[in-house]
């Protein structure tokens, strides 16, 4: 599964690489990494208006919670949406969570993955290395994704969210993603409008093995010790990425 992404591109190249415009381009801010489990607030379109970017917030609140009475910040509620940050392809059928939203399709927009390849795949526990995935041309990709406009039944505040489908990693992703071999669902641009046409089931874009993909080790800042008193200290250069795959 996939938690961290990559939105560094200029507004102009998201809203052309999603053929939109921003509803609110003055609140987009490109960021090095984004955090699923921080439940940010993303760029992405809907079917339903797929002419303009709205913010939805990664991680998908599912009608169960709603039925079930669980607030939005209830601990419930917080954990069963940290499982639905990512759906799989394969079982949206069989989901609760997913099953009533397959056809509320979105796009996700980013222009790099991070991935982490374990040392042993056995073991949890594990030295674990930091991969960023992109396209060869570090250009802006859009992944598949589902979302919900969930109602609050304490507060009655409405939130907008989304989880990002997964299936079989390619060549490539079953290397670095080698204890689960998944993928984020990467669609080609001549892939998008289908992807939003429900009538088009979402099992078309299971095979994932066309997608054009490179790997980079991940630039991690050092670590650094305590300064002694008195003792000025700089920031560390972060180095360069080393392209490996």
């Amino acid at each position: 599964m996939c938690y961290h992404t990559r939105l560094t591109a200029s507004d102009v190249e998201v809203a052309k690489a999603l053929k939109a415009e921003f509803l609110e381009k003055d609140i987009y801010t490109p960021q090095i990494e984004i955090n699923g489990f921080q439940s940010p607030g993303y760029p992405i379109v809907v079917l339903t208006e797929p002419k303009i970017i709205q913010y939805y917030e990664w991680g998908l609140l599912a009608d169960y919670l709603n039925k079930q009475g669980k607030s939005k910040d209830s601990i419930d509620a917080k954990k069963a949406r940290n499982n639905c940050l990512n759906a799989k392809i394969e079982t949206l059928e069989e989901k609760p969570s997913f099953r009533d939203k397959i056809g509320n399709r979105c796009l996700i927009p980013m222009d790099g993955m991070y991935e982490w390849q374990w040392a042993d795949v056995n073991d949890p526990r594990c030295e674990k290395t930091k991969y960023l995935v992109t396209k060869p041309d570090n250009s802006v990709f859009c992944c598949a994704g589902l979302f919900n406009e969930w109602q609050d039944p304490v507060t009655g505040f409405t939130t907008y969210c989304y989880t990002i489908c997964t299936t079989e990693g390619n060549e490539l992703m079953k290397k670095i993603k080698n204890e689960g071999e998944r993928m984020l669902v990467v669609l080609n641009p001549d892939e998008q409008d289908a992807w939003l046409d429900p009538k088009i089931p979402q099992m078309a874009f299971w095979d994932r093995s066309h997608i054009q993909l490179k790997a980079e080790l991940a630039t991690v800042p050092p670590k650094t010790e305590k300064p002694k008193k008195k003792v000025k200290t700089t920031k560390n250069d972060l180095g360069t990425q080393t392209s490996l795959f």
